[in-house]
């Protein structure tokens, strides 16, 4: 998928509108750093950045994660 941006403004809103931390998304699936480790390396989720101990992730991404946590027999 292509992205373009009519200016500086509305990629700063895009990063902060899909682009998440691994703490954003401990929070969002209410689970460890850890747990979020294992599924990194299991393959269910993949970074798109890793910095340090950071890694950034889509919104959707941990979203989707989110909703087959909370479905029954996932």
């Amino acid at each position: 998928m292509k992205y373009t941006f009519d200016d500086k403004e509305h990629l700063i809103d895009f990063i902060c509108n899909e682009i998440i931390t691994t703490a954003e998304a401990t929070c969002l699936l209410n689970c460890s750093r850890q747990y979020l480790d294992e599924l990194v390396s299991k393959g269910r989720i993949t970074p798109i950045k890793t910095i340090n101990r950071v890694r950034l992730y889509w919104r959707n991404d941990i979203i989707n994660l989110q909703n087959k946590k909370n479905t029954p027999n996932s």
